[in-house]
């Protein structure tokens, strides 16, 4: 374990795995039925008619950058934990961009620079669960971004019906291809101004679970 470590630290097999990662997620999404399935209120910020903070749990991440909205530029918050370098790398094959930090290490210089780039018109992705749980509960950073810049959080997911359930903390869900996927993504929930972090965090959290239900329950008859 120790040197499969130090080896995915080396450059240039990082490099090489983040590209074999980005073709499989293609490859994946590409061989795949596809549905989206977004609230009429989400569409003027899928078409990039308007910005905001996009919101996916941890396990639902591996097909979120293929649903990228044009126009504006999205910035990633990643972790800044062994696998976070990984992770910007294989991001950057979708032409999105990392700002490095989260709410434990790293947060304030993340939310300031999240608070700049929400100023100039781009658009934001966050796990609010991530990087170590507990699994789909948010935390209250995603709100504290949202509510300092006056913008509206976007829950986002997906689901598959190909798809490989790990036993991790965020119970990973790894879509596989030649399946049905449906890519959802809810009403844009803004912080309200009278009402609390926490009864905000709770609300975006809701309804990212019931998002979550939802792209679950999509293809059972």
């Amino acid at each position: 374990m120790a040197l499969s470590k130090r080896i995915l630290k080396h450059p240039a097999t990082q490099a090489i795995l983040a590209f074999l990662l980005a073709s499989f997620i293609r490859f994946v999404y590409y061989t795949s039925r596809r549905q989206f399935r977004f609230h009429d209120d989400a569409m003027p910020y899928m078409r990039g008619e308007r910005n905001g903070v996009f919101a996916f749990w941890h396990g639902r991440m591996m097909l979120c950058p293929t649903i990228c909205p044009p126009k504006r530029q999205m910035h990633v918050l990643i972790s800044l934990h062994r696998d976070g370098t990984l992770i910007s790398t294989v991001i950057s094959h979708f032409n999105q961009l990392t700002v490095s930090g989260s709410t434990s290490r790293g947060g304030k210089e993340a939310v300031l620079e999240m608070l700049r780039l929400l100023k100039v018109g781009d658009n934001i992705s966050i796990t609010p669960d991530g990087p170590r749980g507990p699994n789909q509960q948010a935390s209250l950073g995603v709100v504290t971004v949202a509510r300092l810049a006056n913008v509206p959080i976007l829950p986002v997911t997906f689901s598959s019906t190909r798809a490989k359930r790990f036993k991790s903390w965020d119970r990973f869900m790894l879509a596989l291809p030649f399946g049905r996927i449906v890519f959802c993504v809810g009403a844009p929930i803004m912080v309200e101004e009278q009402a609390g972090d926490d009864e905000m965090r709770l609300r975006v959290e809701q309804a990212m679970n019931h998002l979550v239900e939802t792209a679950d329950s999509a293809f059972v008859k």
